[in-house]
């Protein structure tokens, strides 16, 4: 059986950058970004390709992406909670509505990724857990995120030796999405 894909496919790639930037600036989800990227049944590819263990490659692009968002904007975790601060101690000072400064700056943080719409119905607390199932947990959650590392360094060092490759893929982004994947390793 082949290991994992060294390298995106053009609709990888822009599965990642829809469901980073959205559309008109609006976020989407993940079925919308990999309808919009082409993919013939997007409700379970949208989730699929975000699953580290099946597309490390795609996953650590996302991450890339985001990094970048975060970078260009200036927004850092800390300064975002910072802001969110001033916001509440400016509301209780001025005694103003500040809900429209309080809407964007939420806004900023859930585009950096400070927020996931998640629910997690959990059984049990991890109080109940024994020291063996502590460790095997945490053993679960350090090897999915080595798996992102290595392809977050493997996506670099293709990205480095390869900027021929860059040029293919823009031009393949500006031609009309396709109904299926080809290239898809899965």
């Amino acid at each position: 059986m082949p290991g994992p894909a060294k390298q995106l496919t053009s609709m990888q790639i822009k599965f990642a950058q829809f469901l980073v930037y959205g559309v008109d600036g609006s976020p989407i989800t993940k079925t919308e970004a990999a309808k919009l990227a082409g993919y013939a049944t997007p409700n379970p590819e949208g989730t699929r390709l975000t699953d580290p263990n099946k597309f490390p490659l795609v996953c650590a692009h996302i991450s890339n992406l985001r990094d970048e968002v975060r970078q260009k904007y200036g927004i850092s975790f800390e300064g975002h909670l910072e802001e969110l601060g001033n916001i509440r101690d400016r509301g209780k000072k001025d005694n103003r509505n500040l809900a429209a400064a309080a809407t964007t700056e939420i806004a900023r943080g859930k585009v950096a990724g400070f927020y996931i719409d998640q629910k997690i119905i959990r059984h049990g607390k991890i109080d109940d857990m024994s020291l063996d199932q502590l460790y095997g947990r945490m053993k679960t959650i350090k090897e999915r995120n080595e798996k992102l590392i290595e392809a977050k360094k493997l996506l670099a060092s293709s990205e480095e030796s390869d900027s021929d490759n860059k040029e293919t893929i823009v031009k393949k982004l500006s031609s009309p999405p396709q109904t299926s994947d080809p290239d898809s390793t899965s």
